[in-house]
């Protein structure tokens, strides 16, 4: 006897264990918050002191109760919900059998009886011979090959190549079967017939049971010509040869009626035919394996539109609406038109719904567009709480506004707060610059923050252009103009006393390619991008240099659970002109929750005397990390990462090319690109929020460098992945 629960009234119930009987107690008002698998951990409810129902399993010798209640859980619940209805217990009693065919056993049957005395529900298991497959057998296939027909199944497909056993489940073997006849329609079999067989013993090896397929294919059919009846007009002929002539000689499948007449109403739509009436009747010549599809047309007037009327928007201006459409009064209507205006609208972001209807006008052959739109809210309101390993306690709050006087143009402001500094940024993008596909943003900045060696303040503007070129691709082309004013210098980083009060005026482009299916834990696809700034007195500034930064983040999907990403990431920054070194606020930092996770933020890279960070003209990052999701919410990664910054000689080895000309800080940064590469190995834990993953990282410093007071380990807590 084994003690498993406790009754919600207090008594105790006894699980009589004959190899094969448990019994649970199933509470009047329900399983409560923990469900049934709490109860059969021992879960129980003092408040509740209603008479309860036992549940009975008898005759499970393979599989476990757990596992059978659990899978009947949502029926069990039903029965308790609903007045101990005995239709709950036979929906639970199939679901109990249903496991158990997924377990291989086929002839499995269980049954019930419910005790109304004794408040006692009792499901009997006869369990039945299990059934475990070594292979499948197609018999008949001449036209598809077995490889072809077993990929319609990637789970059996992966253990017949793997050469491991698998249990016969009827419903499988049907679902392939419906899948392998959709295949060879859609290949011409127009009368194949699919048939799943009971197993048997494997020829030559009876103690093997294989699972067979019949396969009674018949002829392969081919469209062999497609005529077109009716109305024809001159301007139309070219387009219905076209048509004819894709069709005719492929091999037939039932959708070509359907492909046919499609195909014929969008080409008289677009040549103004929008009551357009086609029918398509279908020869077969059995025989011969052949088609013959006959199109009947009454093509209708040619429709001119009158008017656009536009409803339903009651913030949005019509005139806005209407520029989305190329629609215009007095013209001709094209199929083509309608289609791109719905998605034109719908691709502004600011309908949540959107129908485009013709309705007759007073005159034949003359329409009315009406378009009715449902709009979305456009007005958002953010708090976003944040923290870093440098920066502790952070707050971004903002405003945006997607469409500012109705016009579709988009204001925002957003803010930062923070121990290290803040930031204010706003502007205005118009998505429709010129009336094209093309966004012109005009953000303004203010920056303030205290770096480790060093504190920044910056305010200024920016003008861009940004064009989506291709699916997933960006280009970004803008000015930009600012004052940047250095303090809090230490004295060994202000090295030969650059600017620390000076204008940058820059050109920018930059290049984004992304193909992640998610922002912050992605699973696949990868994203890429390069950046150039050309900053010059010419265009308005005080300093002169080139600095490109590229990279790419890449992640691959190991399997449901886990996935491994890769990333690389690289910048240089160069004086030109009279530009003689770097200002330290334009320099490269390295080290970080962000990059080499060995370091503490910027720590990473050439120090002065006191180890503090110099910075670089160059850096770099690479990083190869495996993570898996452990649960819907909590994730966990292994990851190293590998960094430098360029040039990486410090003040203990001697002076650095960041106090001296040009020329020789060019070539030193170039010298020292691949060099000094420093390392983190480590392990982390995420925890999924509404603002991202709250990030708990342990890096690990392979080879410390003694003389630059590198850590042997670092721990970092923020918020948001690394990459």
């Amino acid at each position: 006897m084994a003690l498993l629960g406790k009754h919600m009234g207090g008594l105790l119930t006894v699980c009589l264990m004959a190899m094969t009987v448990v019994v649970l107690p199933l509470p009047a008002a329900g399983f409560g918050s923990g469900g049934l698998l709490a109860m059969l951990q021992g879960a129980s409810s003092a408040e509740n002191k209603q008479p309860g129902w036992d549940i009975v399993v008898s005759g499970n010798q393979t599989l476990e109760t757990e596992s059978l209640l659990a899978a009947a859980r949502e029926e069990l619940n039903t029965f308790v919900h609903q007045g101990y209805a005995a239709s709950a217990i036979d929906d639970a009693a199939f679901v109990i059998e249903t496991q158990y065919r997924h377990e291989g056993y086929a002839t499995a049957i269980v049954d019930y009886e419910i005790k109304e005395q004794s408040r006692q529900v009792v499901f009997r298991v006869q369990e039945g011979p299990r059934t475990v497959l070594k292979d499948i057998v197609f018999v008949g296939n001449q036209g598809l090959g077995r490889e072809r027909l077993l990929a319609l199944d990637p789970v059996v497909d992966a253990e017949i190549k793997g050469q491991r056993t698998f249990p016969y489940v009827a419903a499988t073997m049907s679902s392939l079967a419906d899948s392998i006849k959709s295949l060879y329609l859609a290949e011409g079999y127009l009368q194949v017939k699919i048939k799943a067989l009971e197993p048997g013993p494997m020829e030559g090896r009876p103690d093997d049971m294989v699972a067979s397929i019949a396969v009674e294919e018949g002829p392969r059919f081919t469209l062999k010509d497609v005529t077109v009846h009716g109305d024809v007009p001159g301007d139309l002929g070219d387009a219905v040869s076209e048509i004819v002539k894709a069709m005719e000689g492929h091999v037939y499948q039932r959708r070509q009626r359907l492909v046919l007449r499609t195909k014929l109403r969008d080409a008289y739509a677009n040549a103004g035919y929008a009551d357009v009436a086609v029918s398509v009747q279908e020869t077969i010549a059995e025989s011969q394996g052949l088609i013959h599809l006959e199109a009947m047309v009454e093509s209708g007037l040619k429709v001119i539109v009158d008017e656009i009327r536009v409803d339903g928007n009651e913030r949005t201006n019509s005139d806005f609406i209407l520029s989305r459409l190329n629609f215009e009064p007095g013209a001709q209507y094209r199929q083509d038109d309608k289609r791109e205006g719905f998605g034109s609208l719908y691709g502004t972001g600011l309908f949540s719904n959107v129908e485009l209807r013709l309705v007759d006008g007073a005159v034949p052959g003359h329409k009315t567009v009406e378009i009715e739109v449902e709009e979305r809210k456009a007005r958002e309101l953010y708090l976003e709480p944040g923290w870093g390993s440098y920066e502790l306690l952070r707050l971004k709050a903002g405003y945006k506004d997607r469409n500012i006087f109705g016009t579709g143009r988009i204001f925002r402001v957003d803010s930062l707060f923070s121990t290290k500094g803040r930031s204010l940024e706003f502007g205005v993008s118009d998505p429709w610059f010129l009336g094209t596909d093309i966004t012109l943003g005009l953000p303004f900045h203010y920056r303030f923050r205290t770096e480790p060696a060093f504190t920044m303040e910056s305010s200024g503007v920016d003008v861009y252009l940004q064009k989506i070129i291709h699916k997933n691709v960006t280009v970004n082309v803008g000015y930009l103009y600012s004052k940047e004013v250095v303090s809090d210098i230490l004295p060994d980083v202000d090295l030969e006393g650059l600017p620390t009060n000076y204008n940058t005026a820059a050109l920018s482009f930059q290049l984004t390619r992304d193909t992640r299916d998610d922002l912050f834990f992605p699973s696949q696809g990868y994203r890429g991008n390069v950046s150039l700034a050309l900053a010059r007195p010419e265009f308005g500034g005080t300093i002169a240099y080139n600095r490109l930064v590229t990279g790419v983040r890449y992640f691959y999907p190991l399997s449901k659970e886990s996935i491994l990403g890769v990333r690389f990431r690289t910048g240089m920054i160069l004086p030109t002109a009279d530009q003689q070194s770097i200002p330290v606020a334009e320099r490269f930092f390295n080290g970080g929750e962000s990059s080499v996770r060995s370091f503490q933020a910027s720590k990473l890279g050439p120090v002065d005397d006191s180890g503090d960070p110099l910075g670089g003209t160059a850096y770099s990052v690479y990083t190869v990390e495996w993570r898996k999701k452990l649960t819907d919410d909590l994730g966990w990664s292994i990851f190293w990462d590998m960094g430098n910054v360029s040039p990486n000689r410090t003040r203990v080895d001697g002076s650095s090319p960041l106090a001296s000309d040009a020329d020789n800080l060019i070539s030193a940064t170039w010298n020292d690109y691949f060099t000094d590469f420093r390392s983190g190995v480590g392990t982390g834990l995420q925890y999924m929020l509404p603002v991202g993953p709250a990030r708990l990282d342990w890096a690990f410093n392979p080879s410390p460098d003694e003389e630059r007071n590198e850590e042997d380990y670092v721990i970092h807590f923020s918020i948001g992945m690394a990459f």
